[in-house]
């Protein structure tokens, strides 16, 4: 105790010297271009504020961003998605819950494998899941958390989620290097490569593939520090060796083509070919071409940070790779993106704190927009007569022009059945106004029209194509569609539905 207070003595007086020389320091510093409000800029003092408590007491002064644990080893704080609540298990949700969010995730899960989709969820651990012998003795890691909630459902479900956590804690002993450096929040080349190896594992043994793993070999390099050392703002002041980054080599060249995608319309903008570039989307989604990968089929990849590390790994192992945040693409955006891309596998690499998040198990529709044609078996032509159909007193359409008297003007396709597993809606429409058309759909026979299940696409002034892929189950149980969200008068060029073979 004395020794403790000791160096607390040492530290306060150190520090009230850092203060009063600060000016000089700062006038010093910032001479060439004088500014009187620098002068008492306290960066650096907390630089080496943060720095002794780091060091001398091992305490943080940024407890809600970072703490520090054993061994000079830095954690996120609680202030991150409630990562510290998380991990001593106190974290509040009711099981409840949990079986509704499993049973959405399932649901996910069977929209991707109806379209012959392959579908990982892969769970990227805390930090503090695998290096729990190196968090303070404060912290009590031994309650049940959410995330062994989470999977104890997931399993009981069959639902296609792999927990790297044990697979990374039993891996940490067989290396002399860290699979998480000591200042960062996420893992490194190393951890990145065997949760990049399990995922390959993993959709191999569940969908009876014999997908390739890339080959490679470690490059090591001397770093500074991370992420979590500057939320402390100490980096600087860590030797250039402090850590040891890893890498990787590739035992041959990958001309990878890289370019963005567009945030708002999805559209893919011009690549560039780079040797197999590491890149972050958490900022900006990407997408990279690989004409002469280990496997050549597609991949759609929604992750976080944790997706830079193992970024290369994919680029070399799939043709075209599509990276999103999964927090960013959710719903009916992302299952437009599905079906007009066509990957042959999705995964979606989620760093645990995050894993409990309603977007990630947000419905994806049924119905998505494709491109326009005309291909198929004709089922439809509003334009045709002979085409039967139910329509409410609210429109009426003749010789291509709809006009409508009242809001909701509706038809129902009750007439219409069909064999094949989808159908494609053609829509061509002139519009002076800004309006929307509506589908609402059923599921079963029985079920009434609602907002819940309806699909809604916006109409612009002047021509509108657009073209919907639906499952055949709606057409068969009577598809109501609005199809202006005005009154007015418009011109349908086309409303016809084919058999998409």
């Amino acid at each position: 105790m004395k020794k403790e207070k000791r160096k607390i003595k040492y530290f306060i007086i150190i520090l009230i010297i850092i203060i009063g020389i600060l000016p000089a320091i700062n006038f010093y510093q910032y001479a060439i271009k004088y500014d009187f409000k620098k002068l008492f800029n306290t960066d650096k003092v907390e630089m080496y504020v943060n720095y002794g408590f780091y060091k001398v007491l091992n305490r943080s002064l940024e407890q809600e961003s970072v703490i520090i644990g054993k061994n000079d080893f830095l954690f996120l704080g609680n202030k991150y998605s409630k990562v510290l609540h998380k991990t001593q298990g106190i974290y509040k949700y009711k099981e409840k819950d949990i079986d509704n969010w499993t049973n959405k995730l399932k649901g996910i899960q069977t929209w991707y494998e109806d379209r012959g989709i392959k579908f990982v969820i892969v769970i990227a651990p805390n930090k503090h899941s695998v290096y729990k012998d190196k968090l303070p003795r404060w912290i009590n890691n031994d309650n049940i958390t959410i995330t062994d909630t989470i999977m104890d459902y997931s399993r009981k479900k069959d639902i296609n989620i792999l927990d790297l956590r044990e697979i990374l804690t039993m891996n940490k002993t067989k290396y002399d290097n860290l699979l998480y450096l000591k200042t960062d929040t996420h893992w490194n080349g190393l951890g990145a490569s065997i949760g990049y190896n399990e995922t390959i594992n993993f959709i191999n043994k569940k969908y009876q593939m014999s997908y390739d793993y890339v080959p490679f070999e470690y490059t090591y390099h001397d770093d500074r520090g991370k992420d979590l050392s500057n939320f402390l703002k100490i980096s600087n002041i860590l030797p250039n060796n402090h850590e040891e980054s890893i890498w990787f080599k590739f035992n041959k060249n990958h001309d990878v083509c890289i370019g963005n995608i567009d945030k708002k319309t999805h559209q893919l903008k011009k690549c560039k070919v780079k040797d197999n570039p590491r890149f972050s989307i958490n900022g900006q989604p990407q997408y990279t071409i690989n004409d002469k990968p280990i496997n050549k089929q597609n991949a759609l990849i929604l992750c976080d940070s944790f997706g830079t590390h193992n970024s290369q790994l994919y680029n070399a192992s799939f043709n075209n790779v599509w990276k999103f945040h999964h927090g960013h693409i959710y719903g009916n955006r992302l299952s437009d993106f599905v079906t007009k891309h066509k990957p042959d596998i999705v995964i979606y690499q989620v760093v645990e704190r995050a894993l409990y998040s309603n977007r990630i198990v947000k419905k994806l529709s049924n119905i998505n927009i494709i491109n326009y044609n005309n291909n198929g078996s004709k089922l439809f032509d509003i334009n045709n007569i002979k085409y039967k159909y139910h329509k409410n007193n609210r429109l009426t359409i003749k010789d291509k022009k709809l006009i409508t008297t009242h809001v909701d003007p509706i038809i129902i396709l009750n007439e219409l059945k069909t064999k094949s597993k989808f159908v494609r809606l053609n829509y061509n429409l002139d519009s002076s106004v800004k309006t929307h058309f509506q589908l609402f759909y059923k599921e079963n026979k029985s079920s009434k029209y609602n907002e819940n299940d309806s699909y809604r696409v916006a109409i612009k002034k002047g021509n509108n194509k657009i073209s919907l892929s639906i499952p055949s189950k709606y057409i068969n149980n009577n598809l109501r569609v609005d199809l202006v969200g005005k009154i007015g008068q418009y011109k349908v060029n086309d409303f016809s539905i084919y058999e998409i073979e």
